[in-house]
């Protein structure tokens, strides 16, 4: 019982081999350069490639197979996303130390185009917006993951692509624990220094990098009469704005009274009790003191100086 048993499982094997190699043969007599490798048949559950092969078959009853896609249909450069035409709505903020701060669509950085090699470098994507000279550039990704570089570390292979995620950063010329999935925002620091908090020199940049906290603004209550069931429904709306939090930048946390002056030379003097839980955000190209407390007419706009006195 044993011997036959083992020869049906040589049997079975040898059929494997006569239909591998068979087939091997018939497709190099076909023209194929290049065939798939022997182990997919064992790595792989038969189930899952006899699936595969029905829905290969069933995609040729409408398309050519000179029409079929491959890995390089899609994916480009370190697996980065290749897909031609598609309308990607993904934005990526540009902050910090920067002529012009905003958000920036991504088709606008990464046109899709249906050819090899869609990517930029950073250094051209930042000289395309003005920043040619700078001390460092932090890249942030959708889970929090962020890097830095200083500007002697960066080259034209640190690279933008795109990616399912967004963005992709990569650079053959720096370590892989660096590059990045789904980029979405870019913070800058430059060569100058156009903030002064009680006598220390720094700028927007510096700040935005940390630590920074999120304040919610403009609440209001909404209301809504349903013409379905006559039913008034409310809802709450707000906005959530990052800055540097007036504790974390001035020199005297437990101030009076806050000195404020703008770019043209106007001082504003807010106490301790008005200035509380403000932060120092950008806005556009100002920095703008967020007062929570009050509306947005209110706000310090085009801040250069913050002084704290007891």
């Amino acid at each position: 019982m044993f011997a036959s048993k083992t020869s049906r499982i040589l049997l079975v094997l040898a059929l494997l081999v006569v239909l591998i190699v068979g087939g091997g043969f018939l497709a190099a007599v076909a023209g194929v350069k290049s065939l798939a490798p022997v182990r997919l048949a064992f790595h792989y559950p038969w189930s899952i490639l006899a699936k595969d092969a029905d829905t290969m078959n069933q995609c040729y009853d409408c398309h050519e197979p000179a029409d079929s896609h491959t890995c390089d249909s899609c994916h480009d450069d370190h697996g980065s996303v290749e897909m031609a035409n598609v309308p990607f709505d993904d934005l990526i903020l540009l902050a910090g130390d920067v002529p012009e701060p905003g958000y920036i669509p991504i088709n606008d950085i990464l046109p899709y185009r249906d050819q090899p090699g869609t990517h930029v470098a950073l250094l051209d994507f930042l000289a395309d917006h003005g920043v040619t000279d700078f001390e460092s550039v932090t890249l942030a990704s959708r889970d929090q993951g962020f890097v830095t570089f200083e500007r002697p570390n960066l080259t034209g292979e640190a690279l933008l692509m795109p990616h399912v995620d967004g963005v992709r950063f990569a650079a053959e010329n720096l370590h892989v624990s660096t590059w990045l999935k789904g980029v979405w925002r870019i913070i800058v620091v430059g060569t100058e220094k156009p903030l002064t908090l009680d006598g220390y020199r720094t700028s927007i940049g510096r700040l935005l990098l940390g630590p920074t906290r999120s304040v919610t603004i403009e609440q209001a209550v909404v209301m809504l009469k349903s013409e379905t069931d006559g039913q008034v429904r409310k809802g709450k709306t707000a906005s959530r704005i990052e800055g540097a939090g007036l504790a974390d930048i001035v020199g005297d946390p437990d101030f009076d009274t806050l000195l404020v002056r703008d770019a043209e030379g106007r001082e504003h003097t807010l106490t301790a009790a008005e200035a509380k839980g403000a932060v120092l955000a950008q806005m556009g190209r100002k920095v703008v003191l967020v007062l929570p407390r009050r509306g947005r007419a209110q706000w310090i706009t085009d801040v250069v100086e913050l002084v704290s006195e007891e």
